[in-house]
């Protein structure tokens, strides 16, 4: 009897989020498309019809769906054993890669209770009769996943580590190192050279944060970091090698913000949905992998960083001034491959903040994009010590072209945004907004600014200050998506 099974991984985003370094997030989300890759080929090898992903090799289902023949709950359970089974082996992959005199300082028996209990594994089957019921039968077992998931499965509350140090990056296992005896660790890279691991001294690494150090230490050469990232905005062919100083030093960078870019499909499960076959589901699949390969060359081409890029979703690192342009290229994109639209949102942020926090400001960018209507562009800008500022508009209505520009040829001043702020907020709901409109034009013609183009007041004044306050914020994100460096920034304000 046929069955369609669905299998969903995890944990996804608190697995591939909980980093310090780019190597780090890089690691976790490539450990989990290996992992996710693993199941897919398991089934397909067991003689499962994968539908999504639709091909065993493809990258970034963390999420498989396929129709199988006989017992679905034993093949469910194998599996399982086999994705654990291939975890322990990229665990002893990499912490192999180590030193020996390193690899005995790990308490290898606390690391296999960790790695044999971390991963998330769902399953759920239904009957599939026939081609014809295949639209209910996915919506039924899509339920029954999303059921099982809902459930919780609690770890014992003593795991034998009383008095060991709970990991910072997953507080919930301990150490299995020391990090005082780690100060100095390196791991050798293939082409013979060794490279540093920097574990500081209060970094009590849990297994997988370990692996994960490891494992992206090793891929170091393929990452790029943040501060580099940060440079390639008026460096574009900035290398992590060309680095002047150490990450923990006090040279400061002229333009220290970087981007970081999230993008999702909108109204997803609608569209699976519509799909009334397998074929026509493998199909979608097929074009959805299609479009996270073309996102892979994209972001490269905007001088960026993949970190990861599966189905409809991207994450990457870009320099400040290409951020726009690049998100823009990925919803065109998608529009014509997959025939739907994107959302995206774009960090602006410093490259000292915790990676943590600026993950999380680009996920709540993102979130802004789709609460603003979806087929969007949410920019949220995140200096240091000051207030987030967040610019919501729709794709086909981006209005950033025009202020970069100005940025770039000086035609805009450092101080014109807060001027046309303070004249706004000064300015009260009893006073006619028609002069509001002429006193801001009067400011850009004295900031010798008079092409710039600003809302014009077709609403009462409350609406209009409103307006003209979303536009000020554009003038501040922009002066930082334009990639401006500190002293060219100085130079036009005379300061």
């Amino acid at each position: 009897m046929s069955y369609l099974v669905s299998i969903a991984l995890g944990p996804v985003q608190d697995f591939i989020a909980a980093a310090r370094r780019t190597a780090d997030l890089y690691a976790g989300s490539q450990i989990l498309q290996e992992l996710s890759k693993h199941a897919a080929q398991f089934l397909h090898g067991k003689g499962a019809q994968l539908i999504f992903p639709a091909h065993k090799d493809a990258d970034g289902a963390n999420k498989i769906l396929a129709q199988v023949e006989g017992d679905p709950k034993r093949l469910a359970e194998e599996t399982k054993r086999a994705v654990q089974k291939r975890l322990l082996e990229l665990w002893n992959e990499t912490i192999g890669k180590l030193p020996a005199d390193y690899q005995k300082l790990i308490n290898h028996q606390r690391a296999q209770e960790q790695l044999g209990s971390f991963l998330e594994f769902y399953a759920a089957w239904v009957p599939l009769p026939s081609v014809e019921a295949y639209k209910e039968a996915r919506l039924q077992v899509e339920r029954l996943l999303a059921g099982r998931k809902a459930l919780r499965d609690f770890l014992p509350t003593r795991q034998n580590d009383d008095g060991v140090p709970k990991s910072p990056l997953d507080p919930s296992r301990a150490a299995v190192i020391d990090p005082r005896e780690w100060a100095n660790a390196s791991i050798p890279l293939p082409d013979g050279s060794y490279r540093p691991l920097r574990i500081k001294a209060n970094e009590y690494l849990d297994a997988i944060s370990l692996l994960k150090r490891c494992y992206g230490v090793l891929k170091s050469q393929t990452v790029v970091d943040t501060r580099t990232m940060a440079r390639r905005s008026w460096k574009p062919e900035a290398q992590p090698e060309e680095r002047w100083g150490e990450e923990e030093d006090h040279i400061p960078e002229p333009q220290p913000y970087f981007a970081i870019l999230v993008a999702d499909g909108d109204r997803m499960g609608d569209l699976i949905s519509r799909q009334e076959d397998p074929e026509a589901h493998r199909r979608l699949s097929e074009t959805l992998d299609e479009f996270a390969q073309a996102a892979r060359r994209i972001v490269p081409q905007h001088n960026g960083f993949m970190v990861y890029s599966g189905g409809d979703d991207v994450l990457a690192f870009l320099p400040v001034n290409r951020a726009v342009a690049c998100a823009q290229a990925l919803s065109e994109e998608f529009r014509h491959r997959v025939r739907g639209t994107l959302s995206a949102g774009v960090a602006i942020v410093h490259y000292r903040e915790p990676l943590s926090i600026s993950l999380e400001n680009a996920r709540e960018a993102e979130k802004a994009a789709k609460n603003g209507g979806r087929n969007a562009l949410a920019v949220a800008l995140h200096t240091r010590g000051g207030a987030p500022v967040t610019v919501v508009q729709p794709w086909d209505g981006l209005t950033w072209d025009e202020l970069l520009g100005a940025y770039k040829t000086g035609a805009i001043t450092r101080g014109l945004a807060h001027e046309l702020r303070d004249l706004v907020q000064e300015w009260r709901d009893d006073m006619r907004a028609d002069y509001l409109y002429r006193e801001a034009l009067r400011i850009l013609n004295r900031k010798e600014a008079r092409g710039l183009k600003i809302p014009f007041p077709k609403e009462d004044t409350p609406a209009y200050r409103k307006a003209l306050l979303g536009f000020v914020d554009q003038l501040i994100i922009a002066r930082f998506l334009s990639g401006i460096r500190e002293e060219e920034a100085h130079a036009g304000t005379g300061a």
